[in-house]
C-alpha cells in the first residue's frame, strides 16, 4: 500500500531529480516539519513522517530503482513495515527516530542529519542524540513615548527581562529607533531580540507596544492635528494676524474681520510628517479652531461700551434655531 504513494510529490521534486536534489529537498522539509520545531502539532509530525518515508525510499539507489519500476515490483523487493515501526517507536534499528523531552535520536537510515538543526551530537547507542530544537519565544514590552517623540521620531533605550541561567531572569537593554509619526498602540518589531532559541534555533522577536501620552494643546487623528486657538473678541471682530505653534516651524494665520467662534482654519502640511515624512507618506494637516474668549471680569467702562454697542448694532445669533 505504501508503495503506491507518490514519494516524489511528497518531497516536492520531479521524478528525474538527482540524488542531491532529493537530499536537499528532504533536509529542507525535515527541518521545517520536525516535531521539536513544531511542538504539539500533530499535522507537522505526520508530515515529517511522510517526508521521512519518502526519503527512505527514493533517497536510496536500490529502493528508488525498484519504486520506479512500479508498485508491485517494489512491494516484492522491499517491506516498509520495519522502517515505519522503528520510525514511530524509536527502536533505532535501520534508521529509526525517537522523540523525547531530552532530545531526538536518529538512526543511520534516515540520512546524514548531524548538522540539520545545529545541535550538538553525542556519541552513544545505535543512533546520535541531539539537543532539542526550540525557537525562542517572542517578548512584548510596553514603551511610553511623549507626544513630541511620537510625532518627530526618537531613539530609545529599552530595558526588559529575559530568562537567565539557573531559572532566574536577566535584564537586557537595546537601543531602538522609533520612526517619526508613530501612533498610540502601534507595535514595533525588533527582530531577534526576544528569548534565545535552543539547539541552534533562532531567537524570538521583541515587540514594543507604544503608549503615546496626550498633549496639552493638540489632538491627533491619523496624520492630522487639531488645535483650539483662543482669540480675543477684538481680534475676532477687527481681524488680526496671529502666530500659531506647530511641530514643523513657525506659522501665522490671518483672521478676517468678523471671524466667528468655532470657525476652522486649515494649515496644509503642518500636521504629522510635515517636517520629515518617513515611508513616503503624505504629510497631514493642522486644523485650527477659533475659540473667542471674553475678559474674565468687566469694569463699568467696558460694560457701558458693550451696552452702547448692543443698542447701535443689535443682532440675534439664535435666530436660526427658531
Amino acid at each position: 500500500m505504501a508503495a503506491k504513494k507518490d514519494y516524489y510529490a511528497a518531497l516536492g521534486v520531479a521524478k528525474d531529480a538527482s540524488a542531491e536534489e532529493i537530499k536537499r529537498a528532504y533536509r529542507k522539509l525535515a527541518r521545517r516539519h520536525h516535531p521539536d520545531v513544531n511542538p504539539g502539532d500533530p499535522a507537522a509530525e505526520e508530515r515529517f513522517k511522510e517526508v521521512a518515508e519518502a526519503y527512505h525510499v527514493v533517497g536510496d539507489k536500490e529502493r528508488r530503482a525498484a519504486y520506479d519500476r512500479g508498485p508491485e515490483q517494489f512491494a516484492q523487493e522491499f517491506d516498509l513495515s520495519d522502517f515505519m515501526r522503528e520510525f514511530t517507536q524509536g527502536v533505532g534499528r535501520g534508521g529509526g527516530i525517537s522523540f523525547g523531552l531530552g532530545g531526538i535520536s536518529f538512526g543511520g537510515g534516515m540520512g546524514d542529519l548531524s548538522d540539520l538543526f545545529g545541535g550538538r551530537a553525542a556519541a552513544g547507542g545505535r543512533g546520535r542524540a541531539y539537543t532539542a530544537v526550540q525557537p525562542g519565544r517572542d517578548v512584548e514590552v510596553e514603551l511610553p513615548l511623549s507626544f513630541e517623540e511620537a510625532i518627530e521620531g526618537t531613539e530609545k533605550a529599552v530595558r526588559y527581562q529575559l530568562p537567565g541561567a539557573g531559572g532566574g531572569v536577566e535584564t537586557v537593554s537595546t537601543k531602538v529607533r522609533i520612526p517619526a509619526g508613530v501612533e498610540d498602540g502601534k507595535r514595533i518589531r525588533v527582530s531577534g531580540r526576544g528569548e534565545p532559541g535552543q539547539g541552534g534555533a533562532p531567537s524570538g522577536n521583541l515587540y514594543l507596544r507604544l503608549q503615546v501620552a496626550p498633549h496639552r494643546l493638540y489632538k491627533r487623528r491619523g496624520r492630522d492635528l487639531y488645535l483650539d486657538l483662543p482669540v480675543t473678541v477684538y481680534e475676532a471682530g477687527l481681524g488680526a494676524t496671529i502666530r500659531v505653534p506647530t511641530f514643523n516651524g513657525k506659522a501665522t494665520i490671518k483672521l478676517p474681520e468678523g471671524t466667528r467662534n468655532g470657525q476652522v482654519i486649515r494649515l496644509a502640511g503642518r500636521g504629522v510628517g510635515g517636517k520629515k515624512s518617513e515611508g513616503g507618506e503624505k504629510p497631514g494637516d493642522l486644523f485650527v479652531t477659533v475659540r473667542i474668549e471674553l475678559p474674565g471680569e468687566l469694569d463699568p467702562k467696558t460694560k457701558e461700551l458693550l451696552q452702547q454697542f448692543e443698542r447701535e448694532r443689535p443682532y440675534d445669533p439664535r435666530q436660526r434655531l427658531d
